[in-house]
């Protein structure tokens, strides 16, 4: 059986989404991380990751799976995601069938990490797979909220679940908080009250879309207890800067769903000005918080689109790996691309992965 599941790109929305009411525009794009799944005799389970050889294995239990040894990183977030839908279907009394699991690529660049979100598409095959072999059918929303709450567990507590529920959905989402993830939580808990909402968007015709990919790998854990760690001393300041970022966001979705239903400029230069608002409202997040979430090439990529007569800004927590370039006519995006490549920056062309 094959398995796909899209990269990832955060639009608008970073750090805002990281609490009960925060929301976060993101989308699935058309780079796939592929995986097979094949039955294994009795309860024995393999995962396996091809482009590093990483490997684990393990024995389905009535508690989900016990792996044997420890968990290497590269497979960390699957075994993780693979264990809570084993728990899952342990729970609901299913027989237990082995299985084995093959990642067939990753989503590097040059052996560089560019910020596609790997670990999150990782996780929602892993649920999937799980699933399947057990015969335990999942709708969409089912597995995004599953792989989620395992990518919650799995990062020690943090993360919003944005970028899973775009590897899980696909399309131009807008994910919504309806309350906080919870550690080791039951997954028939997750499924009963799930922790995100979702409502898909309509994408205009003429969207068009790259990463600027820095070839400086970030870590998002560190970044968002940054930006954690500023809200819990000053929470006013922080307030005020998680909204400059949540209006930016506002004033996107409101112009992509104008730029959908009209051919008029207007609305396609507020989704413009909205992304770079967004950048704006993240740096100063960043400034005050005293986190490099904008770095100074992030900076200079969102400056080289602009001057391109498009519109960029960081894509995810920033720190580094890309930020996400936003153009409505293919000659802009290619004046973008040129300049950022000319700029040594790796311009990527993406497109929604559509569901």
């Amino acid at each position: 059986m094959k398995l796909a599941a899209p990269g990832k790109a955060f639009l608008a929305g970073e750090y805002a989404v990281l609490e009960p009411g925060g929301a976060a525009l993101v989308m699935g794009v058309d780079r796939f991380l592929n995986a097979s799944l094949r039955p294994l005799p009795e309860k024995k389970v393999e995962i396996v990751q091809r482009p590093s050889g990483s490997f684990v294995a393990g024995e389905l239990t009535v508690e989900g799976i016990r792996w044997a040894g420890g968990v290497a990183d590269e497979v960390r977030f699957a075994a993780r995601a693979a264990a809570l839908a084993a728990r899952l279907c342990a729970a609901e009394k299913r027989p237990q069938r082995g299985f084995a699991l093959l990642y067939e690529n990753d989503f590097a660049q040059e052996r560089k990490k560019i910020g596609l979100g790997g670990s999150a598409a990782a996780s929602v095959l892993a649920v999937r797979a799980t699933c399947a072999a057990q015969e335990r059918s999942l709708a969409g929303e089912e597995t995004a909220a599953l792989a989620a709450a395992a990518h919650f567990d799995e990062q020690g507590g943090r993360g919003s679940g944005a970028d899973v529920a775009a590897c899980a959905l696909g399309g131009l989402l807008e994910v919504t908080v309806r309350r906080p993830f919870r550690a080791g939580e039951d997954p028939r808990g997750v499924l009963g009250e799930p922790p995100l909402s979702f409502r898909r968007l309509p994408l205009a015709a003429d969207l068009r879309l790259l990463l600027a990919c820095t070839g400086a790998p970030a870590d998002s854990r560190i970044l968002v207890g940054g930006v954690l760690e500023f809200a819990r001393g000053n929470p006013a300041r922080y307030r005020a800067r998680v909204g400059a970022i949540s209006a930016a966001r506002e004033a996107l979705r409101d112009a992509l769903e104008a730029a959908a239903r009209s051919g008029s400029k207007e609305p396609r230069d507020a989704a413009l000005d909205a992304v770079r608002r967004g950048a704006a409202a993240m740096a100063a997040l960043g400034d005050e918080a005293k986190v490099a979430n904008v770095t100074p090439g992030l900076s200079r990529a969102c400056a080289i689109a602009a001057s391109a007569g498009s519109a960029a800004k960081p894509s995810g927590a920033g720190g580094g790996d890309c930020a996400i370039v936003l153009a409505f006519d293919d000659a802009a995006l290619e004046r973008a691309a040129r300049d950022l490549q000319a700029a040594a920056f790796s311009p990527l062309r993406i497109a929604p992965a559509l569901p």
